[in-house]
């Protein structure tokens, strides 16, 4: 019989430790990110292309406009756009 702080879930353990773990890596990854520049962009992405891309990415990002048009404008500039965030995040450290 199981009392209520035992689980029938073998692998609820396991479950809980992957996700504090990826939760550890995500938070370093977001320190990372956190502290780079507009500046250190630019020399990331020291082509005037990217570096306009980067930016149509950013005013999407930063638009006054709820979440779901956010998502929808991002999936209608995926094709242009997504190749710049590989590009980042390629290029900062640790990331």
């Amino acid at each position: 019989m199981l009392d209520e702080n035992s689980s029938s879930n073998p692998f609820e353990s396991d479950a809980k430790d992957a996700a504090q773990e990826t939760d550890k890596e995500l938070a370093g990854a977001e320190a990372r990110l956190a502290t780079v520049t507009w500046d250190g962009l630019k020399k990331m992405l020291p082509n005037p292309v990217d570096q306009q891309k980067l930016s149509e990415l950013m005013k999407i990002v930063q638009a006054a406009t709820d979440h779901n048009q956010k998502v929808a404008s991002l999936i209608a500039n995926i094709g242009t756009l997504g190749g710049i965030v590989v590009k980042v995040l390629s290029r900062v450290p640790g990331v």
